[in-house]
């Protein structure tokens, strides 16, 4: 998400000018989810502008979690901070998912970590351990830049924090947009045979309850829009939604598309523009900043200019760079390009959504810089069922081919009782004593294949866990949390 580029503060807007139509408030939408991310680096704002919005939201996403370089998380925002506790608290009174994310950057450390089995589940140990000890409603990967060559251990990775917490936890992925080859490329002869991937779509759509691509900061990487759009007036968008709309159909072909959530941003980004050095007659574009949208109105005041809706469907702002009320020395002869995302910008994504069937859209970020119109746009997406914001168990049981108690045929008289206390995750043969157990007592781990009677393993996924929790329940165990421990150990040797 490129998080570290967003702590420049901004505060002015111009209200009448940018109001979104009164038009757009007063129509009915299909209603899709909206969830958003708070950045830990602004949460005290960001939190306080998203509490009186809550009920547009099916899920908030507390940017909160960093990676160590020995696979272990760091909490850069503490959960105990006042205000996230006040949003925890407020998002579990209203049914909406608090789902925190962690990030990670760091390409090097993610394939050391995640191609070694033992660092691997080391770090898995340290996401579930957070999500059951404060009692997340799941938790969002967003981890950045990987190598291709770490794609089979991402997926593998997921696939075990999936074994470990997707029993009933949501497991949310957020990857980068993928833009078509045609689009990226010149010409098909131009277009590499050798193109890897760092995400296998598939894979991570057998693993993720949703997929939010980061669709923006799409710049100059669509080719056939920059020819198509940049003629006319300057052309380096966070996101057009005809390259959102290729990003995601493309990302349709391999992932279902009730699982899709469309990224979408809340920012800008600040540019001079400049005729190329390289003789082509075309313009070329160098990058300074990222900005919040009031910081481009208050620009537009002082300078007593008016943003227009570009072609791409954000607004812009250009004018002289040597007029910039900015001290940084302008290129000569530059134009200053300020293109951002506002509500209507934002609408275009929410009804492409809509169109489209996907889940829904995410939203990076909300830090109090936002366009204030965007809460007007968010209540016409609005369902009207209650939300919920627990996983439903009997989904993930029904995936692992759990059955429910059965009683055996004829009492077993002996059966051993394993002597570790131990949880989710886990390896070991004390693991496969627990599966024979509970396959013998009648709380069958599975009724064919791995975790079956005959075919107990040495692994604590999620099929062990729901008979464990089948277990405790009937024996009034409480709580009944699927965690093997004194308490149960007892009830068990006394049967």
């Amino acid at each position: 998400m490129n998080y570290h580029i967003f702590r420049k503060t901004v505060a002015v807007f111009l209200i009448a000018l940018f109001a979104v139509p009164a038009t757009m408030s007063a129509q009915t939408s299909t209603a899709i989810e909206v969830s958003g991310w708070i950045p830990y680096w602004r949460s005290e704002k960001g939190v306080e502008s998203v509490v009186p919005q809550l009920g547009s939201f099916t899920e908030i996403n507390p940017f909160m979690y960093t990676v160590k370089l020995d696979g272990t998380l760091n909490q850069a925002g503490k959960i105990t901070d006042a205000e996230w506790v006040t949003l925890k608290s407020a998002a579990k009174a209203q049914g909406v998912r608090f789902v925190p994310t962690v990030m990670w950057s760091n390409s090097d450390a993610i394939d050391e970590v995640l191609k070694d089995p033992v660092q691997r589940q080391k770090h898995i140990q340290s996401i579930a351990s957070e999500v059951f000890r404060y009692n997340y409603d799941g938790i969002d990967i967003d981890y950045e830049g990987k190598y291709a060559r770490t794609r089979p251990h991402f997926s593998l990775f997921l696939k075990e924090l999936n074994d470990a917490i997707g029993y009933n936890k949501w497991v949310m992925c957020t990857i980068e947009a993928r833009t078509p080859l045609d689009a990226r490329y010149s010409s098909t002869e131009s277009i590499p045979t050798d193109i890897e991937y760092a995400n296998d779509f598939k894979e991570i759509s057998t693993y993720c309850d949703r997929v939010r691509f980061m669709t923006y900061d799409q710049g100059r990487i669509d080719l056939k829009l920059n020819a198509a759009k940049g003629q006319s007036e300057p052309y380096i968008p966070v996101a057009d939604t005809e390259w959102v709309e290729k990003a995601i159909r493309l990302a349709m072909q391999e992932i279902p598309k009730e699982k899709i959530m469309i990224g979408v941003a809340t920012y800008g980004y600040e540019h001079d523009m400049f005729p190329s050095t390289t003789g082509s007659g075309k313009m070329a574009y160098s990058q300074l900043w990222a900005f919040n949208p009031g910081y481009a109105t208050d620009i537009a005041t002082k300078l007593g200019i008016a943003p227009v809706r570009g072609n791409s469907g954000e607004l812009i702002l250009t004018f002289p760079a040597s007029k910039s009320p900015e001290p940084v020395i302008p290129l000569p002869n530059a134009t200053r390009v300020l293109s951002w995302s506002d509500a209507e910008a934002i609408k275009q994504k929410a009804d492409l959504a809509a169109r489209l069937g996907v889940r829904g859209i995410s939203i990076f970020k909300i830090d109090g810089g936002q366009d204030p119109n965007l809460w007007g746009v968010l209540a016409q997406y609005k369902g009207s069922e209650p939300r919920v914001a627990t996983k439903p168990i009997s989904l993930v049981l029904a995936q692992t081919d759990t059955a429910s108690p059965v009683t055996p045929a004829a009492p077993v008289a002996s059966v051993k009782v394993p002597t570790k206390n131990f949880e989710m995750g886990a390896l070991g043969e004390d693991v496969r004593t627990l599966q024979k157990y509970l396959n013998a007592k009648g709380y069958q781990v599975a009724k064919t294949g791995a975790g079956s009677p005959g075919n107990e393993t040495t692994k604590f996924g999620a099929a062990t866990k729901a008979a464990l929790i089948k277990f405790q329940t009937a024996n009034k165990i409480t709580p009944a949390k699927g965690y093997f421990g004194p308490v149960t150990r007892a009830k068990m040797q006394a049967q």
